[in-house]
């Protein structure tokens, strides 16, 4: 969840456990919103993101990804549980 976002230094932090981390967002990051291009403007506070980053020589996190909205959303509208029955193997005597 996004704890803070700050649009003029380009970048947003994550509130952890232990300690808030804050990643920066450069023109090498990928942003993405509901499958589609998004950029800085749309990351918000208080919604939920994932991705990937590098940590820099100097300890700052860069942003590599950036995907906005809930994770594994359209992974769960696409399973069916009536079709896992159906791929059991038949038991054997």
């Amino acid at each position: 969840m996004i704890s803070a976002v700050d649009q003029s230094a380009k970048t947003f932090a994550i509130a952890g456990k232990k300690q808030s981390r804050v990643f920066k967002v450069t023109d090498k990051t990928s942003i993405t919103k509901g499958g589609n291009t998004a950029s800085m403007k749309d990351i918000t506070e208080n919604e939920e993101v994932s991705g990937s980053y590098w940590k820099n020589a100097d300890g700052t996190l860069e942003a590599k990804t950036v995907t906005l909205g809930p994770a594994g959303k359209a992974k769960t509208s696409t399973a069916s549980p009536a079709a896992s029955p159906k791929a059991s193997p038949s038991p054997k005597p």
